[in-house]
């Protein structure tokens, strides 16, 4: 009997820590739909920095320090909105613009650059 209790324990102690181990996916290169997502590195690999979803126009988001500011690579943005993204906080300096729907597998010249991005009606 105790046979069988320790090999029915021993099976379920199994199959939990399998189901509890598994890990989310970061860089699986889309975004979901009406968010925008930014990534470490071209081509939406790495981990991906910023995942949130937006407000109207005129919302802002701060990309913070320790989720990526300055390490930006790779944009999707699958909201219905433009998006200003800057190179500094508080939206100054250089900016980029990234239109409804549209996904840019490299940022140029902004590369590595984004700090914060605002949600506007067009750019």
């Amino acid at each position: 009997m105790r046979t069988r209790a320790a090999a029915v324990l021993a099976a379920l102690t199994a199959s939990v820590a399998v189901v509890g181990v598994a890990p989310i996916a970061q860089a699986d290169g889309y975004c979901p739909t009406n968010r925008v997502c930014m990534w470490e590195d071209t081509n939406y690999q790495g981990d991906r920095w910023v995942d949130t979803t937006v407000g109207a126009p005129g919302w802002f988001y701060d990309i913070d320090w320790w989720d990526g500011d300055n390490e930006i690579s790779s944009i999707d943005n699958s909201t219905g909105n433009y998006i200003q993204v800057w190179g500094n906080d508080n939206p100054t300096g250089s900016s980029f613009c990234v239109r409804p729907h549209s996904r840019h597998s490299s940022l140029g010249s902004f590369d590595n650059d984004a700090e914060s991005f605002v949600v506007v009606t067009s750019c």
